[in-house]
C-alpha cells in the first residue's frame, strides 16, 4: 500500500461516523461497508493530501496504482475518495486513460453498488460525454452490454446529467433498449431516470418508448420517465 493510501486510510478513520456508516448501509444495501464519512470531509481530506503528496504532478501510471489500491478498499469512502480525487485534479487526462482504468474497476467488481456507481457516472463520466462524445459514445456502447450489472447501468446512467442531452436521442434510444429488456431492476431503472430527463426536452419520444417496450417496463420505471409530464 502507498504512503498516499495509507494516509488517507489514517484519516478517514478520524472521521469515521458509526451512526452515520450504519444509516448508509441500511439505504444502499448491497452489503456496502461505510465509515460514515461525509463528502465535504473526503474532499478537503484530498485536498489537504494533495498540497503533501501533490499526487496529480505524477504520472498518470502512478495515479492509476493509487486509485485502484482505494477503489478496491471493502469500504465506500476510499472508493468515493478515489471519484473525488479525479473529479478535483484528473479532469486533465485523456478520456481514453480514463475510461480504461474505470473499465477496469467495473472488470474487477470493485464497484458493486448503486451508490458509488451512480455518483462516478453523474461527476466523472457524464462531462466526458459532453466533451468527449466521440470518446465517450463507442466505449459506453460496449459497456452496455457486459454482463455485469453496473457497468451496464453505466452505459446510460451519466446521459441523465449531460448538459448536451439532447443531442443524444439515437443513442439513449439504443441504449435505452437494451437495458430495458435486462431483469435486474437497476438495468430497468436506469431507463427511467434518463428518460425523466428527456422528458424535459421530448415528452413524445418517451411515450413513444413506453409504448413499444411496456412488457419490459415496470411501475417503477414509468413512475420515474413521467414525472415531470
Amino acid at each position: 500500500m502507498s504512503s498516499y493510501t495509507k494516509q488517507i486510510s489514517t484519516r478517514l478513520r478520524e472521521h469515521q461516523d458509526s451512526k452515520k456508516a450504519k444509516w448508509l448501509e441500511n439505504y444502499v444495501k448491497h452489503d456496502i461497508k461505510s465509515l460514515g464519512v461525509g463528502i465535504p470531509i473526503i474532499r478537503e481530506i484530498l485536498k489537504a493530501e494533495e498540497r503533501k503528496f501533490e499526487l496529480s504532478k505524477q504520472p498518470f501510471t502512478h495515479q492509476e496504482q493509487v486509485l485502484d489500491e482505494l477503489m478496491r478498499n471493502e469500504y465506500t469512502d476510499f472508493k468515493l475518495a478515489a471519484i473525488l480525487f479525479i473529479q478535483l485534479y484528473g479532469q486533465n487526462h485523456p478520456p481514453v486513460q480514463l475510461l480504461a482504468m474505470i473499465s477496469k474497476w467495473f472488470d474487477e467488481h470493485w464497484i458493486n453498488d448503486w451508490n458509488v456507481c451512480d455518483w462516478l457516472c453523474v461527476r466523472l463520466l457524464s462531462p466526458i460525454i459532453d466533451n468527449h462524445p466521440q470518446t465517450a459514445i463507442p466505449t459506453f456502447q460496449l459497456w452496455n452490454k457486459d454482463t455485469y450489472l453496473w457497468k451496464a447501468r453505466a452505459s446510460l446512467v451519466p446521459f441523465a446529467q449531460c448538459k448536451t442531452l439532447k443531442d443524444h436521442k439515437n443513442h439513449v434510444q439504443d441504449l435505452s433498449e437494451i437495458l430495458i429488456q435486462r431483469e435486474e431492476r437497476f438495468c430497468k431503472t436506469a431507463v427511467g431516470w434518463v428518460m425523466r430527463e428527456y422528458s424535459k426536452i421530448d415528452q413524445n419520444f418517451v411515450r413513444s418508448f413506453l409504448d413499444e417496450y411496456g412488457e419490459s417496463t415496470t411501475k417503477e420505471v414509468v413512475r420515474n420517465a413521467t414525472k415531470h409530464m
